[in-house]
């Protein structure tokens, strides 16, 4: 279906990634990772053709029709039936055009030739099939019950998500492509989604940091890795195979580069020896000891450690030599303590109800939080948990640090720099310091927000939480968008974090590896706790 030859892709003149070769078929399942900013959601543009490539190419099969979902909204300005009506690619064009004819038909303009070439297109594209794939879809994917004039705004990031993948179902892809799929699903979304994959006839190629989703949903992974140039190939398993085999190869070139770099020590010794052998003969003949017989020895010595220099020189060179394993510099983060006393009530809910429009999402909860609290926020996509959390960093103010579920509202021409220091009041030089530990170097520092990637705006959102004055932690979806050496790092920091953490989340890894004490569900308004 898919089939793509030594693919490449260059960002303001570095590169990216080089030599990526792909054929995906029926069936076949694909998971890609990586660190942010290596180029994966770049990738999935390049084999949806919305990119070109520098180099290589990207074919299809006759007739195969392509789905791409995004991380995100595209344009969260419309309505949900006008953005579901718009994956319905030239036919919602046509549709929308016979209607318009019908009205003025109607109306007794004389335009029934018109009427007719279009009702004649609209028929070649089955258009009478449409509206009944449309509710199909909308209640498959658990989102029949959203109003066609609800402006997307007002939808919730897990129901974004079942509308992405909703509108590229409308077109019947032979293949789909999946930027981040799980980001905003709830735990039942994520569910039905892997259940979903696994009757979807056609290929997947999936972009994931969702641990449990991939070990349930690929079979292969390819991995971007931020330091070789090309694509590193992991056949044969999800996640868990990949993590285990990762470690595996990584433990063997480390023992292969050790060996060789013993054997060169070994070749440099023996080489320096026979240098001083010879120069040693050298400076007894210059003394008028040694006759012309030890002369020639001497340059015959001197002749024989340059072969041996030149002879490691070449395989030093040659492409078996094993260059020492790289590795990115490692994410530093660790919280700083809250020593103030435990049992401390720090924010406070009484009453509160949330509505836009008709629709209700909150209403009567009230809700303590005291010092040193971990409490564990579940509910269902649209339930209003993102609502919840907002009140929540309201009510809390300022010792109140907000991990937001996406960065939608960061992206504007401030830099990196100045975002930091806007919220960390330090210096320059311990910005920058501080900064490097979050893994943006020097050409970072000046770089426009709205260039990050996802990826890199949380982990910017992370640096400023964990040099700021907050103890209150109001983590929403805190595992969107990272990659995993980011995410054991966050784990590993919020385990040692001595203050409270408020975390809504649906990947079951990571709630167990941080811990809670407290279970909030939101469902019907409320907020019931177990």
């Amino acid at each position: 279906m898919l089939k793509a030859v030594s693919v490449s892709y260059a960002y303001d003149g570095d590169l990216l990634f080089a030599g990526f070769d792909l054929v995906l078929g029926d069936g076949d399942r694909v998971g890609v990772v990586g660190p942010n900013g290596a180029g994966k959601t770049t990738l999935l543009r390049l084999l949806a053709g919305e990119l070109t490539p520098v180099s290589g190419s990207v074919t299809y099969g006759p007739g195969r029709r392509v789905g791409y979902v995004p991380q995100q909204m595209p344009d969260p300005d419309g309505t949900v039936g006008a953005f579901l009506v718009g994956g319905l690619g030239e036919l919602a064009g046509v549709t929308a055009a016979l209607r318009g004819l019908e009205a003025r038909l109607a109306d007794g303009e004389d335009v029934l030739a018109e009427f007719g070439v279009v009702q004649e297109r609209w028929t070649a594209l089955e258009g009478w099939s449409a509206e009944s794939r449309l509710v199909e879809i909308r209640q498959r994917l658990d989102i029949a019950e959203l109003p066609d004039d609800l402006p997307l705004s007002a939808v919730s990031g897990g129901e974004q998500a079942r509308l992405l993948l909703a509108r590229a179902l409308l077109d019947e892809p032979d293949l789909l492509l999946l930027d981040e799929p799980t980001n905003h699903l709830d735990a039942e979304g994520a569910s039905w989604l892997q259940g979903w994959l696994r009757e979807f006839a056609g290929g997947v190629l999936v972009v994931s940091h969702d641990r449990a989703f991939l070990d349930a949903s690929v079979t292969r992974i390819v991995e971007l890795d931020g330091i070789h140039d090309e694509p590193q190939d992991y056949p044969g398993g999800g996640y868990s195979a990949y993590r285990v085999e990762k470690q595996r190869r990584w433990e063997r070139l480390l023992l292969d580069f050790e060996a060789q770099e013993k054997d060169r020590r070994r070749w440099e010794a023996d080489i320096e020896r026979t240098k001083e052998q010879a120069r040693g003969v050298e400076s007894a003949a210059g003394l008028g000891v040694a006759g012309p017989h030890l002369r020639r020895v001497a340059r015959l010595v001197a002749r024989k450690a340059k072969v041996r220099e030149r002879r490691l020189r070449r395989q030093m060179e040659s492409t078996r030599w094993i260059a020492r394993p790289a590795s990115r510099p490692p994410l530093t983060l660790r919280f700083a303590a809250d020593e103030a006393p435990a049992g401390e009530v720090v924010v406070e809910l009484r009453g509160l109800r949330v509505a836009f429009g008709e629709r209700v999402l909150l209403d009567g909860v009230d809700l303590r939080v005291r010092r040193g609290d971990r409490v564990l926020v579940t509910g269902r996509n649209g339930a209003g948990k993102t609502t919840l959390m907002r009140a929540l960093a309201e009510a809390g103010g300022a010792e109140v640090g907000v991990l937001p579920q996406t960065g939608d509202g960061l992206r504007s021409d401030v830099t990196v720099m100045e975002f930091f220091r806007q919220r960390v009041p330090v210096y320059v030089d311990d910005a920058e310091r501080l900064l490097l530990g979050h893994q943006f170097g020097p050409d970072q520092w000046d770089a426009r927000m709205r260039s990050l990637s996802s990826g890199e705006l949380r982990r910017l959102v992370l640096a400023v939480l964990v040099n700021g004055p907050a103890r209150v932690l109001v983590l929403d979806e805190p595992t969107n968008f990272l990659d995993f050496e980011a995410l054991d790092v966050v784990e590993e920091a919020l385990r040692r974090f001595r203050g409270t953490v408020i975390t809504v989340t649906h990947d079951r890894y990571f709630a167990e590896a941080v811990g809670s004490e407290r279970h909030w569900h939101v469902a019907g308004g409320r907020v019931s706790e177990s």
